[in-house]
């Protein structure tokens, strides 16, 4: 990632963080040493340890306790990892959320627009009198709790989206007339609401009361007043109308079916702050500024757009200096599209951006996402571009903004087609079994005339291996569905007779890919022989250091198709759905 090092090392160089200057701590060392291991080498468990230096640096201590907010996060990745799989759409929020938090951090250094827009909005001692007087860090720590906490409340999301796209699929027997929107309701949301009282209401809540006379309107132990408050002081909007905006968020959710994470995000970093800053008997205050700033801005980043740009507020694009750390959050969670695991069953499917190079100056912002194999939608740059102007005045920033796309590999398959096709009835596919057993025997024979065939007779082998041939049968419409081939009763249409060269090529890797994975899987290492016993195989090698008779081996089961199709009556066709 071009520049986001270098931005990151010029921010720490002149950060100063105040348990390292006054108490003699090496929390910066620390943050900034799982920084660059995280740039080295973007994984979950580098990740973590971002997470954990953040948190651990700024951690409200009770005795006794866990860090409860690494918990929380370590909920989130595993939401993602098992349950996001049966949905059709869903990426890594996990490292998504590191490469946000380092984003904003490259912004803030390389544009002195937008650290001014941050000190005029934010640093106002008459206001907030406790802001860090460390260099950069109330802006470092406000940062960090909005940018990594801002997809916590994701698994809310994953669960509706699970429930809807069952109910839908379930419902679509026969037709129907509309999606069904399954709702998500509560028995008791003010249990999610409530931030709990562990001091008296009136003794905690008073700096905030003091400051803001209209705050007699509002429950400050109450999640959502709070964040209509703060949207009402920070955007301007009328109070009355954004408090019943939010309370009826919920019920707007369910009526038109979508869940907005950072609604609940939000509400569940005020819950938990509000409880540990009680419990530790921090200053009321640390709660009401800078955590109430970054949660309001978790809220923000889905939320304007959904709710901030519509009636009855009608509010254009958010300049950098009406709220700094919900324009940043919006700006970076749009810009942050590369190395975002796929989860989700069509996400997997398509291509996604592998890397980036980044340009933050005081004139500009330009941002190339790199693709490893395949290349983005050709609209993708002009959409991208298109909402965050619509979104965000980034013309208060920079003189100019450019996105791009780069490819360093050609997309070898067509754009999937994701509709559910018809499967093949099982006697066909049982007719496919026998044809790939007997085209194996004879490619056996042309290839080792002089050596008797092992299994001459389908119906003579046992049922593990009919099983297996049946395996690779059922494997074949799936091969067909990806080069954009399907397979029918052959008709008067003109057929595919041979699969194009690189389709084979590309496929044939993918299978010795697989094949290396289930081989490593099981224990089998890389030796001078193949021995069974020993669990060795000279095999283990990239598909390019393959000899040329094995590579055939993978290539057959792709280049056979429509031989195999034709003995059974069927043929490959081109896909019209493609």
């Amino acid at each position: 990632m071009s520049d986001i090092r270098k931005d990151i090392e010029k921010f720490f160089d002149e950060l100063e963080v105040f348990e390292d200057v006054k108490r003699g701590h090496c929390y910066k060392i620390f943050m900034r040493q799982a920084i660059r291991e995280f740039l080295d080498n973007e994984t979950k468990e580098t990740a973590f340890a971002v997470y954990r230096a953040f948190f651990d640096s700024y951690r409200i201590t009770i005795e006794g306790s866990s860090n409860p907010f690494i918990d929380l996060l370590d909920v989130l990745k595993s939401y993602e990892e098992n349950a996001s799989v049966l949905i059709d759409k869903q990426r890594d929020h996990y490292i998504h959320s590191v490469n946000v938090f380092l984003l904003g951090l490259c912004i803030y250094e390389g544009n002195a627009r937008f650290l001014a827009a941050f000190e005029q909005t934010v640093m106002d001692k008459k206001e907030y009198p406790f802001s860090y007087d460390t260099k950069s860090e109330e802006f470092y720590y406000r940062w960090g709790l909005a940018s990594l906490f801002h997809d916590v409340g994701y698994p809310v999301e994953i669960v509706g989206r699970q429930i809807n796209k069952f109910i839908d699929f379930a419902t679509d027997v026969g037709g129907k007339e509309k999606p069904v929107n399954v709702q998500l309701s509560f028995e008791n949301f003010e249990e999610l609401n409530r931030i709990p009282e562990i001091i008296p209401k009136r003794i905690f809540t008073k700096c905030y009361f003091d400051y803001y006379e209209n705050s007699v309107y509002i429950d400050t132990l109450k999640s959502v007043d709070l964040l209509a408050h703060k949207l009402h002081t920070s955007l301007g909007v009328d109070l009355k109308d954004i408090k019943f905006a939010l309370d009826d968020f919920v019920n707007v959710m369910a009526r038109f079916g979508f869940i907005d994470h950072g609604y609940y995000s939000s509400i569940i970093v005020l819950k938990w702050y509000g409880y540990l800053i009680q419990s530790a008997k921090y200053k009321p205050e640390y709660f009401f500024w800078p955590v109430l700033d970054s949660a309001s801005a978790i809220l923000l980043h889905n939320c304007y757009k959904n709710m901030m740009m519509k009636k009855p507020f009608n509010l254009g694009a958010l300049a950098p200096n009406t709220h700094p750390i919900a324009f940043l959050l919006i700006l970076c969670d749009e810009l942050q599209e590369w190395n975002r695991k796929a989860y989700g069953i069509k996400d997997k499917l398509r291509t996604l951006a592998a890397e980036v190079n980044l340009v933050v100056t005081n004139e500009k912002l330009a941002l190339t996402l790199i693709t490893h194999n395949g290349s983005l939608p050709a609209d993708f740059s002009r959409e991208k571009k298109k909402l965050l102007f619509k979104l965000l005045d980034l013309d208060a920033l920079f003189d100019g903004v450019a996105i791009h796309c780069k490819s360093l590999k050609r997309q070898v398959l067509p754009e999937p087609n994701n509709e559910v096709a018809a499967r093949p009835e099982l006697k066909d596919l049982e007719k496919l079994a026998r044809a790939i057993h007997e085209l194996y025997n004879e490619k056996q024979l042309e290839r080792y005339p002089d050596k008797p065939l092992k299994y001459p007779d389908f119906d003579k082998l046992t049922d593990s291996l009919k099983y297996s041939n049946l395996r690779q049968a059922m494997d074949i419409p799936e091969k067909l569905r990806q080069m954009g081939f399907v397979m029918r009763p052959a008709g008067s249409d003109d057929p595919i007779k041979s699969i194009p060269e690189e389709y084979v090529d590309y496929l044939a890797e993918k299978e010795h890919e697989a094949w290396m994975a289930e081989r490593i899987a099981s224990g089998w290492v890389a030796g001078d022989h193949v021995d069974a016993e020993k669990k060795t195989t000279q095999y283990l090698v990239p598909f390019d250091k393959l000899p040329e008779d094995i590579k055939q081996l993978d290539r057959d089961p792709v280049q056979n198709i429509p031989i195999l199709l034709k003995r059974i009556g069927m043929a490959v066709y081109k896909n019209k759905g493609v």
